[in-house]
């Protein structure tokens, strides 16, 4: 038998990319949970935002380098994020890409979505019990 190499899949294209940053953060500006979070975060810097999102998952997908930037940093300095916030996000995501991509393409794009809430959330959770921790033996 002879190797034929590795299977390529087709990556989705820059302004796949876009389009789908544009459509899930259109939900979410919407969503009851995480509207208002995201618009005291962002308040009317929305096209920066989609941008940075759009250069974001470039870079996560195709390796672009577009994404300036630390997301951990960002996260961690918001008024506390909780699971139930990741798990609403993670859901318009799941819809958003299941949506306007194909499976293949959805699942890439979950995989690592998921991958990313779960680091984020495990970071803003032990970045806020040890200011609280520390908070408490100072007292």
């Amino acid at each position: 038998m002879q190797y034929s190499g590795p299977s390529t899949i087709n990556l989705p294209t820059q302004e796949e990319i876009k389009a789908l940053v544009d459509c899930f953060y259109s939900r979410v500006r919407q969503d009851e949970m995480l509207g208002p979070v995201f618009a005291r975060a962002i308040g009317d810097h929305w096209e920066e935002h989609l941008t940075k999102m759009s250069d974001f998952w470039s870079t996560v997908v195709l390796a672009s380098r577009r994404y300036k930037g630390n997301p951990m940093q960002v996260h961690i300095g918001l008024p506390r994020l909780n699971q139930g916030h990741f798990e609403r996000w993670l859901s318009l995501w799941r819809i958003t890409t299941s949506e306007l991509l194909d499976e293949t393409h959805a699942q890439i794009f979950v995989s690592k979505a998921e991958f990313m809430a779960e680091r984020l959330l495990s970071a803003i959770d032990l970045y806020h019990d040890s200011r609280s921790a520390l908070g408490a033996t100072t007292n």
